[in-house]
């Protein structure tokens, strides 16, 4: 395309217009006065050729010099003759119109006068030359006579010589075109002033709206309204720089509000890399940095250099490099997210970094979020240390260790040799720990997990269950008298004394032992049976060891057993609250009775209490079987309100389990509302190892619990070691001395004034007090001489079942005790 230049319209077209009137203006009067001259010379010359021709044929018709100058004088009388030559063929002047020229030779008035008789001829008589600059025509005519006439040759006008002057004529003309010479400049000037007026109102003024307009446009200030009219090609122009003007403000807004959004989202962008502690790489599939942002702490191990225009392969470590060289082609080619994991070493220490790889959509790049994932690292290190590792003894856990008897098991049949599993249990560990505090037993802990792991090979396992509880792994045993050597030497070892805080302890342990493959093929069956082994160290004595055999495996086959019949057996209705009776033995009236659970199943019949009950505080099932016994007892307590006239109050036992659960005391309130029962005549009963904890929701549910107005009752009192400690701290309202104590009451004075002491004692801080296990009139009669409140036992009534109890108050509820109330009682199960 041709360039194209700019001009100032307004002085040019103003200049261009003046100057080309004024051109046409001069071009007109020169034209015409040229085309007024050129008529005249043309008239003229007919003029003087008619004229010429006319005299020419009258002197060669005159016969005398008379009639020559006649026609001479006839010729003259136009003034604008100059003169009048007749020659002869000698070109001597014969007649003129001026006497003194007559007899002299032409060719000194007209020089050229012999050129122009060799042009004359018969066919061109006459010939004429106007001389422009004395603006003069001179002709020049052949006569010609006839030889009838006998004329001398030597005095027969042969020539006539005429000059013709038009100096008057023109110089007229010059007059007539300088007096209408301004006429025209006025024309002119008036063409002008048109010419500058169109072209201001239709040319300028709109150049000028259009030249404001697009200053305007210039400066992004948009003008819609423009005050040009017409249809012409500036409106034209107005209208497309009009509708120009509105795109471009819809444009320039459009624009502002995207150049505000990408100015916002920027913001964002830059709060979002601040605030993430991650580097952020654009990066073409080459892997060349394009761009690179930096969040708050965002740190990447690589060299000073600036990023941009290399390549990430060219900045890391060769390792990391590869890395991200197949993750970018892994990401081209899935278009997904790539995420990639690599570790750099430092100078101090190594780092751990993760990056995030995703393809830009409708680009050729790729968008990589780096963050150093070190703290991460170790964490979950931590995590997993905290998984697989005990955090106070540092030894494997429970899950590592059977990982580990899991590999152990399979070197072991590859290589046909003997694993053993011991399972331990320091004797005696709780009472250190509730004596001396657990940071003494934590530290007790520690010390025998030391003695355990330096006593045993680097390829044996020392791993902590939990509590005082720990199994060692013993591999590469050729028999089963090295199992024994290495078991008798742990035991022999925990017999020497150690001192923790400046103070000596001496602790035994009980070991439990099963083989493989004798015993059992799994790591659960070992460990399991390895526990059994252990308890029956326990009851040997403790301070020894045990290798499982058969029987054992018999009562474990009965604990799987019995625990999986629990599951079902409240459900089944096996389970079944008993009440014991307790008596005031100052008037001897039964007052109230004990809440007893009791389990019979139609395979096994009746199980102990002593059996079932520390298996359902191991499972759990503790909690379901005492919300059972609370919920009877309540309804038990409702029944006998209205049945009897005096108040009966029923005890129940709560165990550790049900302490610990934060809906206890919810769960009772909801059950005095549901059979609206007096709060005080319900009696729940905890034992000391509730309190050992010290644990704040166990403490809180107490005091809840006697807010409501419930008894608060310490179970087996005298076998713990805070128990006046306990008195003073928690709200007890009765204290059950523990039956041991009655047992030896009789046969042991220092027992019977330990029991007299505990029962004034009581009374002093206002607590009442009841005796169990009361089985014979002597121990009866001792506990009512020393002031005793109240009495349980064999001897003042066996456990009934709900409606046995029920029949045996409507009899006995309001007669006081006797020895035949014993016969009366019902018969032990």
């Amino acid at each position: 395309m041709d360039k194209a230049r700019s001009i100032n319209l307004k002085i040019w077209l103003t200049l261009i217009s003046t100057t080309c009137a004024a051109i046409f203006a001069l071009s007109l009067i020169i034209f015409s006065f040229q085309v007024k001259k050129d008529f005249l010379l043309e008239d003229t010359q007919a003029y003087l050729s008619n004229t010429l021709m006319h005299a020419i044929a009258s002197l060669e018709t005159a016969h005398s010099d008379v009639l020559i100058n006649e026609t001479i004088t006839a010729t003259l009388f136009d003034k604008h003759f100059s003169y009048i030559l007749i020659t002869d063929k000698q070109l001597k002047v014969l007649y003129s119109s001026a006497a003194n020229q007559i007899g002299e030779n032409a060719m000194a008035l007209a020089p050229q006068l012999s050129n122009i008789v060799v042009g004359l001829s018969n066919e061109t008589p006459l010939i004429q030359r106007f001389d422009p600059q004395q603006q003069t025509y001179t002709s020049y005519g052949k006569i010609t006579y006839s030889d009838s006439q006998n004329h001398n040759p030597n005095t027969v006008p042969f020539l006539i010589v005429t000059k013709y002057s038009l100096a008057e004529k023109i110089s007229s003309l010059y007059t007539h075109y300088n007096r209408n010479v301004w006429i025209i400049v006025a024309s002119v000037l008036a063409i002008s002033l048109l010419a500058i007026a169109i072209s201001y109102f239709f040319i300028h003024k709109p150049i000028a709206v259009l030249v404001e307009l697009s200053d305007k446009l210039g400066d992004f200030k948009f003008n819609h309204n423009t005050n040009i009219a017409g249809s012409g090609e500036l409106k034209r122009l107005a209208n497309n720089l009009h509708s120009a003007s509105k795109t471009l403000q819809q444009g320039f807004e459009q624009k502002n509000q995207a150049q505000q959004s990408a100015i916002e989202k920027q913001s964002v962008l830059e709060g979002i890399f601040s605030a993430l502690p991650d580097i952020f790489f654009i990066v073409d599939k080459a892997g060349k940095i394009l761009e690179c942002h930096y969040g708050s702490n965002g740190t990447l191990h690589i060299p000073e250099t600036p990023f941009l225009g290399q390549k990430l392969v060219d900045v890391l470590p060769t390792h990391a490099a590869k890395h991200f060289t197949k993750a970018i082609s892994a990401t081209e080619q899935s278009g997904q997210l790539t995420q990639i994991e690599y570790r750099i070493d430092g100078e101090t220490a190594g780092k751990h970094f993760e990056a995030r790889l995703s393809s830009i959509p409708d680009s050729n790049k790729l968008v990589v979020a780096v963050r150093d994932i070190t703290d991460k690292k170790r964490q979950e290190e931590v995590i997993l240390h905290h998984a697989f590792y005990d955090t106070l003894t540092k030894l494997p856990n429970r899950f590592l260790a059977l990982d580990r008897l899991q590999q152990m098991i399979h070197e072991a049949k590859r290589n046909q040799q003997l694993i053993a599993v011991g399972f331990i249990d320091l004797d005696d560990f709780k009472k250190v720990n509730d004596s001396m505090g657990h940071e003494v037993g934590d530290k007790l802990l520690v010390h025998s997990a030391k003695i355990l792991k330096n006593a045993l090979r680097k390829q044996d396992t020392v791993a902590r269950l939990g509590g005082d509880e720990f199994i060692v792994l013993l591999g590469d045993i050729a028999d089963q008298h090295h199992i024994s050597a290495i078991a008798t030497k742990l035991v022999h070892l925990f017999r020497s004394p150690f001192e923790i805080d400046d103070r000596s302890f001496t602790i035994s342990l009980s070991l439990g032992l099963a083989v493989f493959p004798h015993d059992a093929t799994t790591p659960n069956e070992l460990l399991r049976k390895a526990d059994s082994a252990m308890y029956s160290a326990k009851h040997l004595g403790r301070n020894t060891f045990s290798f499982f055999t058969e029987s054992m495996s018999q009562d474990l086959n009965r604990r799987l057993m019995l625990e999986e019949k629990m599951r079902l057996a409240l459900a089944n209705n096996e389970f079944e609250v008993y009440f014991q009776p307790q008596y005031d033995l100052c008037s001897q009236y039964v007052v109230g009775a004990e809440a007893l659970l009791r389990w019979h199943d139609p395979e096994l019949g009746w199980i102990s209490p002593g059996e079932f009950i520390p298996l359902a505080e191991q499972t759990g099932y503790i909690i379901e079987l005492g919300q059972f016994v609370l919920e009877t007892a309540i309804e038990q307590i409702n029944r006998l309100q209205s049945t009897l006239n005096n108040p009966f109050r029923i005890a129940v036992n709560l165990s550790p389990r049900q302490f610990k659960d934060p809906n206890l005391v919810n769960s009772v309130s909801h059950l005095i509302n549901q059979f609206k029962i007096d709060t005080n005549l319900l009696e729940l009963e905890i034992t000391e190892g509730v309190l050992l904890s010290g644990d704040e929701l166990v403490r809180d549910a107490l005091f809840e619990l006697h807010q409501l107005g419930i008894l608060i009752s310490m179970d087996d009192f005298g076998t713990g070691y805070s128990s006046l400690n306990y008195l003073r701290q928690y709200p007890f309202d009765v204290l059950k001395i523990d039956q041991s104590f009655i047992f030896d009451m009789n046969t042991s004075e220092q027992v019977k004034q330990l029991v007299n002491a505990i029962i004034v004692m009581s009374h002093n801080l206002g607590i009442k007090v009841i005796a169990e296990g009361i089985e014979t009139q002597l121990q009866l009669d001792t506990l009512a001489a020393m002031n005793c409140d109240l009495g349980q036992g064999y001897f003042l009534g066996k456990p009934m079942s709900k409606i046995d109890f029920e029949a045996w108050l409507a009899q006995y509820a309001h007669q006081p005790l006797n020895i035949e109330n014993k016969s009366l009682s019902i018969q032990d199960y």
